[in-house]
């Protein structure tokens, strides 16, 4: 394992073979990484020496290994870049080599983590990758017991240089192998990879977006995603993923300031959620909940959000709460203290209750994009399609742009054009990426008295579906007007 920078003993040889070669080729030759080399070439003030092609003299020993081994491999022992074992291959039509996945018998099994005094205190004052390759066990094992113990992790404030050696590598090498040799994240090298527009190693396209609320994807980009993370108690890499694949900017971080408070905003605390105000005044949940206890209001109460009809109170352990939830668009909580209230037994079906018309829908559509539809996960959508004995969705054959479809790429939102070609939205995203044009946003759209009559008679994804845009701008239009969703079961 190659030796990282605080493991290094940087003597006089050391330090006179820095600058002579590229930082890989001294790192290889010490036995240390080559993002410590280039730290400390730029603590020494020296600059960077790329290894030229003219430099790389292939013998037919050299061309027997091509494609006996990873090309990172044979570069290590052949002392150059990837890149030349890679055009080299490609010249002489080789196929590059696939590593077998080992029998799970043979795997390594990591060990427990023992936490003693001297390893609580190192908690925090290195990164996790770290501390976990030092003890035997893996990252997550090492964030999960730092967490416990309240302790913050380590930020490395120096910036990331991405150098043409690190960039040539991506989807070459596993993103974790990449993040370890260059003691950065393994977050890090996969949001670099997806914004390049990569796929990640052994893989044949682009990483799945990670499943969110539609009320969070609707603030990724407008809304810093700390504050989106806390809000909605989500996960900040989900967020970063998402915007990666979307290629959404970073939502600039404003610093909030005493906000003056007129008489109908303070007439307005308590009557609504403290986030849904603050995003109708355009400040932050935390100015609104400050404000709301400094009053003594207390706050939103979201019993009174729906009318418990006949017809509702009938389907009550008829058919399982997280169901119910999810058509009337309430917490699970709020059905299941209902039912309880009531003395009615909980559903004995614990599966979802599929509709006659989502059932038609399985198997002519990727799972991800009707499991956005319908409001359910990726699996359950896959699983249920599965057990119907109904194949996958599939292309009649690999997607050819035309000069017509390329011309359109960036001049309207992803989503819509994925509509309109029949493919998903990350597929016209990467390509987008690739002619390097910007992101397209949707402008507002029209809601005629057509349209907002069919609210509440039929799903919101059917409207969406009609006006080529997501289920969760219906939802929300709907509420604003104070239309009741759509339910099947009624």
């Amino acid at each position: 394992m190659l030796l990282a920078y605080r493991e290094v003993e940087w003597i006089d040889e050391i330090d006179q073979a820095i600058g002579t070669d590229s930082d890989s080729i001294i790192g290889l030759r010490f036995g240390i990484s080559p993002r410590s080399i280039s730290v400390r070439r730029r603590n020494l003030g020296r600059m960077v020496i790329r290894t030229q092609a003219t430099e790389v003299i292939w013998t037919k020993k050299m061309e027997k290994q091509l494609g006996t081994m990873p090309d990172t491999q044979l570069a290590e022992q052949l002392g150059m870049p990837p890149y030349w074992v890679r055009k080299r291959r490609a010249e002489l039509g080789i196929a590059a080599h696939v590593i077998p996945e080992n029998p799970k018998s043979e795997r390594k099994q990591m060990g427990r983590l023992k936490l003693t005094p001297g390893r609580i205190a190192s908690l925090g004052k290195s990164s996790d990758a770290f501390l976990a390759r030092r003890w035997g066990v893996t990252p997550g094992t090492v964030t999960v017991r730092r967490k416990k113990l309240g302790i913050e992790p380590f930020i490395q404030n120096q910036e990331i240089q991405w150098t043409k050696w690190m960039i040539e590598q991506l989807g070459e090498v596993p993103d974790g192998r990449l993040a370890r040799e260059y003691e950065i994240s393994d977050m890090v090298v996969k949001i670099k990879r997806i914004e390049m527009g990569i796929f990640q190693f052994g893989k044949s396209e682009m990483d799945r977006s990670p499943e969110l609320p539609k009320e969070v994807i609707d603030l990724i980009g407008k809304v810093p995603d700390k504050q989106i993370s806390d809000q909605f108690n989500v996960s900040r890499q989900s967020i970063r993923v998402y915007r990666a694949l979307n290629a959404i900017p970073l939502a600039e971080y404003v610093v909030p300031t005493d906000h003056p408070w007129q008489e109908h905003e303070t007439a307005m605390l308590g009557t609504i959620s403290d986030g849904a105000l603050a995003r109708k005044m355009g400040i932050t949940p935390e100015q609104v909940c400050y404000r709301r206890r400094s009053l003594g209001i207390p706050p939103f109460d979201r019993k009174g959000t729906i009318r418990w009809t006949k017809e509702r109170i009938a389907q009550l352990g008829n058919y399982p709460d997280h169901d119910l939830a999810r058509r009337w668009e309430i917490a699970q909580k709020m059905v299941t203290e209902k039912r309880e209230a009531l003395g009615i037994a909980p559903s004995k079906n614990k599966e979802r209750v599929w509709t006659k018309s989502e059932l038609k829908l399985l198997g002519t559509v990727r799972d991800t994009e009707l499991a956005k539809q319908i409001g359910a996960s990726y699996t359950h959508v896959s699983r249920k399609r599965v057990q119907l004995g109904i194949p996958a969705f599939k292309t009649s054959g690999p997607f050819h742009w035309t000069p017509a479809m390329l011309k359109r790429v960036g001049t309207i939102p992803d989503e819509e054009l994925a509509l309109e070609l029949g493919v998903s939205y990350q597929f016209v995203g990467q390509k987008r990426l690739e002619l390097g044009r910007p992101a397209k946003r949707r402008s507002s759209l029209k809601w005629t008295k057509e349209i907002v009559s069919k609210m509440g008679k039929i799903s919101d994804a059917t409207i969406a579906k009609e006006l080529r845009c997501s289920g969760g701008l219906v939802r929300l239009k709907r509420t604003e007007l104070g239309i009741a969703p759509f339910d099947p079961l009624a």
